[in-house]
């Protein structure tokens, strides 16, 4: 057992133990009256060659242990699930599969849905051995409306995988500060799948593509959801929003599709990411599962894959009448505030710490702020799991970065701060100090910006540059953004007015517009957005795909297209002379001046900074007819940085306007490094001299240094 890796334990699931040289198997339940272990020789086909029954010990921990000889695991991998008996469906002497002895209910007011005709896979399944659509697409078999409750699913039933894995070597990043981060969100088959070589959509190309990853700038890369799933669940699922496991892997995202090889695969895949000093964010959905909940409505009718299987009522949020709540939009919400939840959360999180992942983004996080076991919304950013999620994390020896300023070992966190439903689910700034947040208000200012000027006040732009303090209270927690999977692209916002026919979902009022068609206006605004998002305190977050104008054609929910829709296609990109590689040169650029100027990641920034009027004179804050006047065309902010000073000014004219620049300090003088509607202008370089008036094009945006 030399060379296993060891620190895939988990507190629950199944784990090698070299004292009783056994495989132990716990299982969290706090309403089950019993419990079987299932062993399955294949994962598919065939009934259980051995079917033990588990203890319940202390915390509802149900248990037992199998000898590694009699498993032989060592040569093949164990496959496994459980059998729950509870108050809905009683266990009884002469119970038979396939029949309805025992049964009362197939629900009940408590919210237990226990059908132990049907098998259950582990929640602490390192892997999962396939998905439902792979042996009963209708997914009948898992059902429990009209006689599907009393079909013995064992020989179809997903399986849970044990296999002893070989370990890879993970490189580490050196620590350095959350706010030097530049990060890039993508799909991880969308990355890869357009370029010939065999290994494209996998995490293995990943791999390979970790080079031009560092070349683009990006530092941090967030994937979207890697944990198994059912991609034909409902149709096409290819963002992977629907996770079945929280511990295991993707199997389609894998080159090596073999039982026990996913791991090592993901592994190498960080290992090489590290060495290009690149760290992994996992996208992470703990506010919903796969499972799906309800089927059409019905409440005699779920779909029993796992968790509703071993314990209805502590994972998921349940009305008396059957019903699942579902402010995450997707059938049943988690019951967060549960100890066996909030364990399962904690514990996938160390795991994948110790599988070399450097930061979390959590899915619709807002559910992770309440603290109720009810279907009411109650909101807590201290007693919540997240207000205690630090400390949690802590005592299991996983740092958790509380300063973003600073270098720090540990994890970072970051949340999207609100839910699809309910009371008060929108929750930006009411996290913990410890918490990153993603930035809406920054978002949405910044299109409107140029796409609706007039809504956009001097004050709406001071908000942003300065990190957004009307929302948070204290510094750095903003990640900022123009666009991400959710909504329109950053080419797409700036070329449709409505999304496309092709769209399922998707909301009707987005900020978008294409500008009259003038492809000059949208190169521009694009531009003077990412401008912004560069030149703002906070952490800048960007589509890998935004930063090679990719397209989805106006698709503004692409969630469901496995296709071209998604796909990344980096020929343009590379092609010279074409707008998608000058506008890629153009955002590698502004990272690079972002990188080169510490003034963007310091605290001293928000300090350092001075507003002023067209005529160059500062803007004092007592004078609210120029802060709160949308309809004043221009905005001026001087960062006064050591060794040289950097002014942006912005125009929201639609004629040229004429201004004046702020007065030099001794023997300094303007250059200018950025006119956005100069689409030559991609390097940011200090060139040309400028004295103090300027001519601002329509609708642009100019940088000037003094040196």
């Amino acid at each position: 057992m030399e060379n296993l890796i060891t620190n895939d334990k988990t507190e629950l699931g199944a784990n090698y133990n070299p004292i009783t040289k056994s495989v132990d198997f716990k299982l969290y339940s706090k309403n089950a009256h019993k419990v079987l272990l299932c062993i399955f020789d294949k994962p598919q086909g065939e009934e259980p060659i051995m079917t033990l029954e588990m203890k319940k010990g202390d915390n509802n921990i149900w248990q037992t242990s199998v000898k590694d000889y009699v498993l032989n695991c060592n040569k093949a991998p164990v496959f496994y699930g459980f059998r729950v008996f509870g108050p809905n469906w009683e266990y009884t002497e002469d119970f038979e599969l396939a029949s309805d002895k025992g049964f009362k209910s197939k629900f009940d007011e408590s919210g237990n849905r226990f059908c132990p005709n049907k098998v259950a896979y582990d929640p602490y399944s390192r892997e999962l051995s396939h998905v439902p659509s792979d042996v009963n697409p209708g997914f009948n078999m898992f059902r429990s409306g009209a006689g599907f409750h009393l079909i013995d699913n064992a020989k179809w039933a997903i399986k849970s995988v044990y296999s002893p894995t070989l370990d890879v070597n993970v490189a580490k990043v050196a620590p350095r500060a959350f706010n030097s981060e530049i990060i890039g969100e993508v799909h991880i088959k969308d990355l890869t799948q357009n370029i010939s070589m065999p290994e494209k959509g996998t995490y293995r190309g990943a791999a390979k593509f970790a080079k031009s990853l560092k070349n683009l700038g990006i530092t941090m890369v967030e994937f979207l959801p890697l944990n198994e799933f059912d991609s034909r669940q409902n149709g096409i699922n290819h963002w992977g929003y629907m996770p079945l496991g929280y511990f295991s892997l993707s199997r389609r995202y894998a080159y090596d599709k073999s039982q026990g090889a996913i791991l090592n695969e993901f592994r190498s895949m960080v290992d090489e990411l590290h060495k290009n000093d690149i760290k992994v964010c996992l996208d992470m959905v703990y506010n919903h599962t796969g499972e799906g909940g309800l089927v059409n409505h019905n409440v005699d009718d779920a779909n029993l894959f796992s968790y509703a299987l071993i314990d209805n009522q502590s994972y998921y949020k349940t009305y008396k009448n059957g019903y699942y709540r579902s402010n995450s939009g997707c059938g049943n919400d988690l019951n967060i505030s549960n100890e066996g939840v909030w364990n399962l959360v904690v514990d996938s999180l160390v795991y994948w710490v110790n599988q070399g992942v450097d930061a979390f983004r959590f899915d619709l996080a807002a559910a992770l702020n309440e603290n109720s076991c009810t279907c009411e919304e109650m909101y807590d950013s201290v007693n919540s799991l997240a207000g205690k999620l630090k400390e949690r994390l802590e005592e299991k020896n996983i740092k958790v970065v509380d300063d973003f300023s600073k270098a720090q070992d540990g994890v970072i966190l970051i949340a999207e701060p609100w839910t699809c439903g309910g009371k008060n689910c929108y929750q930006l700034g009411q996290f913990a100090s410890f918490w990153a947040e993603w930035n809406n208000v920054f978002r949405d200012t910044v299109r409107k910006i140029t796409l609706r000027p007039l809504e956009v006040t001097p004050s709406d732009m001071k908000d942003i540059i300065e990190g957004t303090p009307s929302k948070f209270k204290g510094l750095d927690k903003s990640v900022n953004y123009i666009a991400s999977h959710d909504g329109f692209c950053l080419y797409d916002l700036n070329n449709f007015t409505q999304k496309s026919s092709s769209t399922q979902g998707g909301s009707s009022w987005e900020i978008c517009g294409d500008y009259g068609g003038d492809f000059y206006k949208k190169e521009n605004a694009i531009r003077k957005q990412l401008a912004f998002l560069f030149m703002s305190y906070g952490i800048p977050m960007i589509q890998v795909g935004d930063i090679i104008m990719h397209t989805k054609n106006g698709n503004s929910n692409s969630y469901n297209k496995d296709d071209g829709t998604n796909y990344l296609n980096w020929e343009k990109a590379t092609r010279k002379d074409t707008f998608e590689n000058r506008t890629m040169e153009y955002i590698r650029n502004l990272i690079k001046f972002r990188n080169e100027h510490p003034i963007f990641r310091s605290r001293e920034f928000v300090k350092s900074l001075t507003y002023h009027y067209d005529n160059g004179k500062i803007a004092p804050f007592d004078n609210r007819g120029y802060w709160d006047n949308n309809c004043d065309l221009f905005f001026g902010v001087l960062i006064n940085s050591n060794p040289n000073r950097i002014y942006i000014a912005s125009s929201k004219n639609d004629e040229p306007l004429n201004i004046m620049l702020p007065d030099n300090l001794e023997g300094k003088s303007w250059h200018k490094c950025l006119d956005t509607t100069d689409f030559s202008n991609i390097n940011l370089e200090v060139k040309d001299y400028i004295e103090k008036k300027y001519i601002i094009n329509p609708q642009g945006l100019a940088v000037f240094m003094e040196v």
